[in-house]
């Protein structure tokens, strides 16, 4: 079986470069950082999910089904304000 999940598309490198600058930008501010890690974690698996090849639907909705919940979630705690 081939795997054929586009390693080079634009959404996936948008989604890494979220990653990293949040990475980066950790340090410098807690909030900035978790929403663009957030942000780039529910990207990657949004493609990942739409683009999985035929028959491989339900693993892969498990499995990146988290992370799209996990991204979505720590965007979301990113932005809720402070009480």
């Amino acid at each position: 079986m081939i795997i054929s999940i586009p390693l080079f598309s634009t959404e996936l490198l948008i989604a890494a470069a979220l990653i990293g600058i949040g990475m980066l930008l950790v340090p410098l501010s807690h909030r900035a950082g978790v929403v663009l890690i957030g942000a780039g974690s529910a990207l990657m698996a949004g493609v990942v999910i739409f683009t999985m090849p035929h028959g491989l639907e339900a693993p892969s909705l498990i499995l990146f089904g988290i992370s799209l919940v996990v991204g979505a979630w720590m965007v979301m705690i990113g932005l809720r304000k402070p009480s």
